[in-house]
């Protein structure tokens, strides 16, 4: 592993933090950008690195945010129409700039207080496929998939760090990896529209809707992770 490509991501990642100190970005785009930022830095980091913790850090006090905005923005738009309009009748309008408000407080301070280093003199070890443990594709499981998901995630930026791409190899681990996100976020959904507290009779409605998608979900990454 090339110090260059680390202090590449070592530099965007400043760049992203220096943006969020200078404008106090919050929109939802603003968020993911930091992420993204975070993972790739992440991903060549000693896990045991002062900075990898930091970066870990951040991504942690985004989570939150990132649900509230998926919630509103993804799952419930995703509804049948009926349903969506009953849940949008039934969950306070404030609920979300409440939470997220919050949670946006929380990060910009963590953000204001980072140190970043301004270059990374050691040479980070890079993690293979080959002691990369093998999991085989799970059962429609929440945790299992979940897992699942961690270790292709591991797959796909051992091979966006190697020094040869293969950008066919990139693409269906990315797809994979969305997929079983958007089935991850409609567990996540289900589970947060629990907690607004509305007619039982809209959410089994909307459980069973949000079911049958996943399982649609589930079979079509079946098909490419087996």
């Amino acid at each position: 592993m090339e110090n260059k490509q680390v202090d590449k991501k070592l530099q965007e990642f400043k760049k992203v933090v220096k943006h969020f100190r200078k404008k106090s970005l919050q929109s939802a785009e603003d968020i993911h950008t930091l992420r993204i930022k975070c993972r790739e830095l992440f991903s060549l980091l000693s896990k045991d690195d002062t900075l990898a913790k930091s970066v870990k850090k951040v991504i942690s006090l985004s989570n939150e945010i990132r649900d509230i905005d998926v919630f509103f923005s993804d799952y419930l738009a995703a509804l049948p129409k009926k349903q969506r309009k009953k849940a949008q009748e039934e969950i306070a309008s404030k609920a979300k700039d409440d939470g997220r408000e919050k949670e946006i407080k929380k990060l910009h301070k963590y953000l204001k207080n980072l140190k970043i280093p301004k270059s990374i003199e050691q040479k980070i070890q890079e993690e293979t496929e080959q002691n990369l443990v093998a999991m085989e594709f799970p059962k429609l499981h929440k945790k299992k998939l979940h897992k699942y998901r961690i270790y292709i995630k591991k797959k796909l930026y051992i091979e966006k760090n190697s020094s040869v791409e293969n950008e066919k190899k990139i693409k269906i681990l990315t797809d994979v990896k969305d997929i079983l996100g958007a089935i991850n976020d409609n567990y996540n959904g289900l589970k947060r529209l629990e907690s607004y507290d509305i007619k039982e009779s809209l959410y089994e409605k909307i459980k069973k809707f949000t079911q049958k998608e996943n399982r649609k979900l589930y079979e079509s990454v079946a098909t490419i992770s087996q």
